[in-house]
């Protein structure tokens, strides 16, 4: 049995691993978790204010967010020798997902922080290199082995459920505004380094920042949303869209809300071993948030009974190298 003091101990070191693990992936860059000190446990759970509302209608986005959080951090804490484990208790009223207790031994896994902090999501162009299919094949073995399956698409299959996505998600009005509440285009807002979305991580020219800042603006999106606004948005991720590569979809099989904590801490295992090999990705969680192409993609991927989408990524090579790009801003770690 753990002893008082080893519980007091374990928990108290979490601070500089928690710190590292803010680098986790997480829509719009809300970084909704939160860490609440027990007694003998630290809870895990979110703050109201930075969960997605129109964007994210069942809270998905918002449970895979906080399971690539807890996956990093169970990450970060092994390196450290912080022998802490996890215990999965989804609670929407308490706005918990479960809670990090002592443990034997570190958490097993071959990552460490510097992947965490290395990891990058691309939305620019791609190159039409083809994706070696040994490292698709070794994600389908570790979703299996996590009870999850995953669906191998071309982006070309993809490619009409992304724009007709993509008119949907820019024709809400919620949606919209959400995206501007979250969104940064210059250094000069008061968030820019902190939070939300900056121009350098929606990879956004001159022009195209200039026309998001206006044709997003309030009178200006109520004007001409009738006449086809969202259209004409679509345009703007076109790199989202166009060229080659392929797009990996982890299907899970029941409702229950629970498994997309799961899920988001497979999303970090698949992602990082990527990004070792210099693959990188682009989550584009509004196809399957659209209720216009949510069937036609589960029936792309051939989902069984049961099975539906939880998440959607395309992977492949940038054709600029990010590296050389600002990362993204986070509230823990000073502007890079």
């Amino acid at each position: 049995m753990t002893s008082p003091e080893k519980t007091t101990t374990s928990l108290d070191r979490l601070s500089e691993a928690a710190t590292q693990a803010s680098r986790a992936a997480n829509a719009h860059n809300t970084q909704p978790w939160e860490l609440r000190q027990g007694t003998d446990h630290v809870e895990v759970g979110w703050r109201a204010e930075d969960a997605l509302g129109p964007s994210d209608p069942a809270h998905r986005d918002l449970r895979l967010s906080l399971g690539t959080y807890v996956e990093s951090l169970l990450i970060a804490a092994a390196e450290k020798g912080i022998a802490v484990g996890f215990e999965l208790d989804l609670d929407t009223t308490a706005r918990r997902v479960g809670r990090l207790r002592p443990a034997e031994r570190p958490y097993d896994t071959g990552f460490r922080a510097s992947d965490i902090a290395g990891r990058r999501v691309w939305r620019g162009a791609w190159t039409p290199q083809q994706i070696d299919p040994e490292a698709i094949e070794v994600a389908r073995e570790t979703a299996l082995t996590a009870g999850f399956r995953v669906a191998v698409i071309s982006t070309a299959a993809a490619r009409p459920l992304l724009v007709r996505a993509y008119h949907w998600f820019f024709g809400e009005p919620g949606i919209a505004a959400e995206l501007m509440a979250w969104t940064r285009l210059s250094p000069r807002h008061p968030k820019y380094h902190r939070d939300g979305l900056n121009d350098v991580m929606l990879v956004l020219n001159r022009v195209e920042r200039f026309l998001m800042g206006l044709l997003f603006s309030p009178a200006v999106y109520r004007a001409l949303r009738p006449l086809g606004l969202p259209r004409l948005l679509t345009p703007l991720s076109s790199g989202a869209t166009a060229g080659d590569g392929v797009v990996l979809v982890i299907l899970g099989k029941g409702e229950d809300p629970a498994q997309e904590v799961t899920a988001g801490r497979l999303v970090t295992r698949l992602w990082l071993d990527l990004f070792r090999q210099g693959i990188y990705v682009h989550p584009q969680s509004h196809v399957i948030d659209c209720p216009h192409t949510i069937g036609d993609l589960a029936a792309l991927c051939g989902a069984e009974d049961g099975e539906r989408p939880l998440v959607f990524f395309r992977v492949g090579i940038p054709a600029i190298d990010p590296s050389l790009r600002p990362r993204h801003p986070r509230r823990d770690l000073p502007p890079q």
